[in-house]
């Protein structure tokens, strides 16, 4: 049993050094121009050790996003047992996945190509709470795992009574998606993040009854 535990703590630890150095090698060169090959000679590893985790570049990629989505996720839970107001947890959840964002800025554009259809967002939210233990690539769809925990804010926001129901849920969540890709597009003279602070307060005084 010891023997089958180093050795799962070995993959884990192997696993974990290929998404770290990754991630060096995407800010230093940018993703497209970071090869497989640059990320397992950073590591100090084989190249075909890459293949025993992960199937492409880009399935890599995937992964790393889907981290940030577990990142906001648990951010989620501990603004909830805050008890704030809809509102607030709204506003905070959309800065923190600007910051996650721009942070790491080349996940951004599968973020923004991950536009999330209403339907598969709704059943994300569902099952977020149930799957939470398993591996994030293997129950969250990277965009549309972000954008199902705004679309479960706005739900229940207008259940409460907090933010208008003369719009559907899943149109008011379609602005917040669409929040990222103007700011990603702006020639204004602001950062990512302070464009996505100035549109998000109209949307959310737009969306709030009081």
């Amino acid at each position: 049993m010891a023997e089958i535990s180093k050795r799962e703590q070995k993959k884990l630890l192997a696993k974990q050094t290929i998404m770290e150095t990754a991630i060096e090698q995407f800010v230093q060169r940018g993703f497209q121009a970071t090869s497989i090959a640059d990320i397992m000679k950073a590591a100090n590893m084989g190249l075909g050790t890459f293949y025993n985790y992960f199937d492409s570049k880009d399935q890599l990629l995937h992964y790393l996003l889907d981290n940030l989505a577990v990142q906001l996720q648990q951010r989620l839970q501990h603004l909830t047992a805050e008890q704030k107001s809809k509102a607030e947890i709204l506003r905070e959840m959309v800065l923190m996945t600007a910051q996650l964002v721009d942070s790491n800025k080349y996940v951004l554009p599968l973020f923004l190509s991950a536009g999330a259809r209403p339907e598969q967002a709704s059943e994300e939210a569902k099952g977020k709470e149930k799957d939470c233990d398993l591996e994030p690539h293997e129950h969250r769809g990277h965009g549309p795992a972000f954008m199902a925990m705004f679309l479960q804010l706005v739900q229940e926001g207008q259940a409460s009574g907090e933010f208008r129901q003369d719009v559907s849920a899943e149109i008011i969540t379609e602005m917040f998606h669409s929040l990222f890709q103007a700011a990603a597009f702006s020639s204004l003279p602001l950062s990512f993040e302070e464009n996505i602070t100035m549109k998000l307060r109209l949307i959310i005084d737009a969306i709030c009854t009081k």
